[in-house]
């Protein structure tokens, strides 16, 4: 599976901004951050679902219907009087921001208005979220401009329709955090989605023809290696708009430390307001990216009319040059042999929750990369900007669609029908990056039956039937990079047929809880991967999860102790090395984290699974597995 595959089919938006860090540099394109204080109401069942009190002259007494529940009045006109709504700063979660609400499931409400200069009126503009918990309803001036559901991708809503240009413009958007047996994930995982706006907010403004999506795919294997660019530009231009037709795209490749490399111009040629164009660079002597050598080159491409060179548009980004391939029980980068030694991550820091914090983040990468890690897993897409430092600091990650243990009873095919929308989301958004290395379209479904019943064989037969549905679609929109499927129905689990990958959960019971009885876990884990081999042979093997939980500075070398947590991950990670075809595990967990505040199976409300706890104090496997992974 090499990058050189290249296919039309892939959309990647390519948005300006992206929280932490800079992913795109914009001179012509204007940015109206929205981040700081907004009006905020937590809007309970009672007040979500009635709102005829807030009505003049209605006798309607039922506003709004869990069936229609955007049919909203009252606090979306923008002559409300919202004086009286609690302040909240953006980004930010209401569960972080108001103690009364630190478990609170449910809608808020937000307000803000905007002033919208006279010299947008001609422009195209969006409004832009990085990320809100879980589903969004933009209203503007009392119209509603958009609806997204999912709580970790960006999203944008044209909104110019809806503006008055050269005064204030009321901005209202209500959330929802609810966790739902049909959405993804559903009612029950075990993070704290914390809701509401709690990534970044923007206008983004740029002309009517602008740079719509771009799509980059390298070959670090060729000879020399390529840098592939697909650009596909859209005009929304009226007769009215004073931009000529004549237009050009010039594409700029330049060299880590910024020197320029090389350049394309491409006249456009627009057919039903849509032109594409396809640019390719071959590099000579090409500084390729990799863990230990982060190399980031970068492309900057323009929009301007041929003869009066008036830039239209631009959009620039880093790219790092690397190939990721599966041959035979290989996985390879660049063309050799890699090793996943890896951490699953949330995005949860003890003082903003699931809100990116550019020196907490900084500090988890140093803390990582010390102790050896190269690669992150998350059960959810982070912010955009997290990925902006992953690549700059050479870590990889697999990212995953938040499909959690799918199959319960209750559950159907519409959290089938929100994953794939998200995986969709996934890929074009993040697809540019070169720390992606791999996608992931489930954790723990339930692939097998697990009561005798008719019930419980109905769902897993639609478990399994989705799963492999999510990986073609994930080989179609991205060929570049494997697909996988996590699994703790294993050895015994007919996804992996079409899987890249057999991606297996490594959790061994038996025995006491005692460090003398981890040898009879190890010899049960031999057992099964062999098993595994058996059923579905000729691939990689990947642990995307092994652990135990570790209390900090409980000293014991028994359940949960440190003493207990470490031995546990070194002995299991000495000998998966052991096994043919192991390609990499990934412990469970770098960092302790808040769970779901429903959850009743664990013994508090903080997972300590972490080789560090949340304020980031490591325990005795964080150095551990430093001397594992960082000895030559």
């Amino acid at each position: 599976m090499k990058a050189t595959r290249w296919f039309p089919g892939l959309v990647l938006f390519t948005a300006f901004f992206s929280g932490i860090g800079v992913r795109a540099e914009i001179d012509c394109r204007s940015v109206l951050y929205l981040d700081g204080v907004w009006k905020f109401f937590p809007a309970f069942e009672e007040l979500q679902y009635n709102h005829a009190f807030l009505q003049r002259n209605t006798s309607n007494q039922n506003t709004c219907s869990k069936d229609d529940c955007d049919r909203n009045y009252g606090w979306i006109e923008p002559d409300f009087n919202d004086n009286a709504w609690w302040d909240i700063n953006v980004p930010g979660s209401w569960n972080r921001s108001f103690s009364d609400l630190w478990s609170y499931e449910g809608y808020g409400w937000y307000r803000k208005t905007v002033f919208i200069p006279e010299f947008w009126k001609h422009k195209r503009i969006l409004f832009t979220s990085d990320g809100a918990n879980y589903r969004t309803v933009l209203y503007v001036n009392g119209s509603k401009a958009g609806v997204h559901e999912g709580g970790h991708l960006r999203f944008s809503f044209p909104i110019h329709k809806f503006l008055r240009f050269g005064e204030e413009n009321t901005l209202a958007v209500s959330v929802d955090n609810l966790s739902l047996p049909e959405r993804c994930p559903s009612e029950r995982h075990d993070w704290w989605n914390h809701g509401g706006l709690y990534r970044s907010v923007r206008l983004e403004v740029t002309e009517k023809v602008y740079i719509n999506r771009t799509i980059i795919v390298t070959d670090a294997t060729a000879d020399p290696p390529t840098v592939r660019i697909q650009s596909v530009i859209r005009s929304e231009l009226g007769p009215e708009d004073p931009v000529s037709p004549d237009l050009v795209l010039r594409t700029n490749l330049y060299a880590p430390g910024g020197g320029f490399n090389a350049e394309h111009v491409t006249p456009l040629r627009f057919e039903a307001d849509v032109a594409s164009v396809t640019t390719a660079f071959q590099i000579d002597n090409a500084l390729l990216w990799s863990p230990d050598n982060p190399n980031l080159y970068r492309i900057a491409m323009e929009i301007h009319e041929k003869n009066s060179n008036r830039q239209i548009d631009q959009w620039a980004t880093p790219v790092g040059i690397r190939s990721i391939e599966i041959k035979g029980e290989q996985l390879l980068l660049n063309g050799k042999p890699f090793l996943i030694q890896g951490v699953n991550r949330y995005e949860d820091y003890a003082d903003t929750g699931m809100t990116p914090n550019d020196a907490a983040l900084r500090r988890d990468i140093y803390l990582m990369k010390t102790m050896g890690v190269n690669t992150v897993r998350c059960h959810y897409p982070h912010s955009p900007g997290t990925y902006d430092l992953y690549d700059e600091a050479g870590l990889l990650t697999i990212c995953e669609v938040p499909l959690y243990q799918w199959g319960r009873p209750g559950h159907s095919t519409r959290n089938l029908d929100a994953a794939k929308i998200q995986l969709t989301e996934m890929i074009e958004t993040l697809g540019n990056y070169p720390s992606v290395m791999m996608w992931s379209v489930s954790n723990e479904n339930r692939i097998r039956p697990r009561e005798e019943s008719e019930e419980h064989r109905r769902l897993s037969e639609m478990v399994c039937a989705g799963n492999i549905e999510l990986i073609e679609l994930a080989h179609r929109l991205d060929p570049t990079r494997p697909a996988i499927e996590v699994s703790n129905c294993w050895p015994n689990d007919p996804v992996f047929e079409v899987a890249d990958l057999n991606s297996v959960n490594v959790y061994i019971g038996g025995g006491a809880p005692v460090v003398d009885s981890l040898p009879d876990r190890m010899n049960k884990m031999h057992e099964q991967m062999e098993t595994l081999r058996e059923m579905h042979p000729g691939k990689p093997i990947l642990v995307t999860e092994f652990g135990s939980w570790g209390l900090y500075g409980l000293k014991t070398d028994y359940y949960p102790g440190e003493i207990y947590q470490a031995e546990l991950l070194r002995q299991f990670w000495e000998n998966f090395l052991q096994e043919p075809g192991f390609v990499g595990g990934l412990i469970w967990c770098f960092a302790d984290s808040d769970v779901h505040r429903q959850y009743s199976t664990i013994y508090e409300l903080r997972c300590a699974y972490g080789v560090f706890d949340l304020l980031r104090r490591p325990k005795a496997a964080a150095e551990v597995m430093r001397s594992l992974w960082t000895r030559k």
